[in-house]
């Protein structure tokens, strides 16, 4: 079976040569050049700006020095058993519970919390949150999602920006693409990453419940702290970010939690 990342890199040389070839057909060695601009483009979105994208729109800022949670000598535990470098800590200003990774290596990732969750859960519970978040990293998932992200929002963005420039009643670029955006992040996030991400985690901790508990806090707290999100990223959070206010179900990405905590733990707790 293709992993998560070779599907990545087919999506992008399949993307790269649709672009030469349409250019060539388009306007002929003109048109050759043009597309090939295009591509080059396109993987400079996906390599070297989707990162910083999320960490933008999220008004992230890296946590250097002072630290008030523990969280660094956390993280620096965590990544010393996976055997990974430690990777960038930020923290958004959100009071919603949640943590997301990116980065397109596990020598080079960047970890955020959300200030809700660093004030609300004790150190057990970071400790769990920090090791699914590095597990992430350390399967490359970061590369995977955060591609599909990039690539996603692109084709949204493009729908949205045709809208803008019409009248109210003729708009419907977004809806058209939208399903597009669904398509490549489904094409790459399956409900077995995040099964097989949380089974990984639990071999860092005491029981699978440590992680599950944490799993339905997280939940919990999405459902009534929602958090707006740029479009096409729910899927790099560790649960739903947008709860009950993601009304768009193409983009919908995290499986059911009823059935995440049957993987995990063998039940759902009432």
């Amino acid at each position: 079976m293709i992993n998560n990342n070779t599907k990545v890199w087919l999506f992008i040389l399949i993307s790269s040569l649709a672009l030469l070839i349409a250019g060539y057909q388009v306007g002929e060695r003109l048109g050759l050049s043009i597309g090939f601009l295009l591509a080059l483009l396109l993987n400079f979105f996906v390599f070297f700006y989707g990162e910083n994208r999320v960490l933008g729109k999220l008004n992230a800022k890296r946590v250097k020095g002072q630290d008030a949670w523990g969280v660094i000598d956390i993280v620096e535990r965590v990544s010393q058993e996976l055997r990974i470098p430690a990777p960038a800590i930020y923290i958004t200003p959100h009071s919603s519970a949640n943590a997301f990774c990116v980065g397109h290596s596990w020598k080079r990732g960047s970890l955020g919390f959300t200030a809700g969750l660093l004030k609300t859960f004790s150190e057990r519970e970071l400790t769990a949150v920090v090791a699914h978040q590095l597990c992430h990293i350390r399967r490359l998932d970061t590369f995977a999602f955060g591609a599909s992200s990039t690539l996603a929002n692109s084709v949204v963005g493009i729908g949205q920006f045709l809208d803008s420039i019409l009248p109210k009643k003729v708009q419907f670029f977004a809806a058209l693409l939208s399903p597009i955006g669904w398509v490549i992040i489904k094409s790459v996030v399956n409900e077995k990453s995040f099964y097989e991400n949380d089974l990984m985690a639990t071999e860092l901790l005491a029981s699978r419940n440590e992680l599950g508990e944490v799993l339905w806090r997280m939940e919990g707290l999405a459902q009534t702290q929602p958090l707006s999100v740029p479009p096409c990223t729910s899927h790099l959070f560790m649960v739903n970010p947008e709860g009950f206010r993601q009304k768009n179900l193409f983009l919908r990405s995290h499986p059911a939690i009823e059935v995440r905590l049957q993987k995990l733990m063998g039940y759902y707790p009432i």
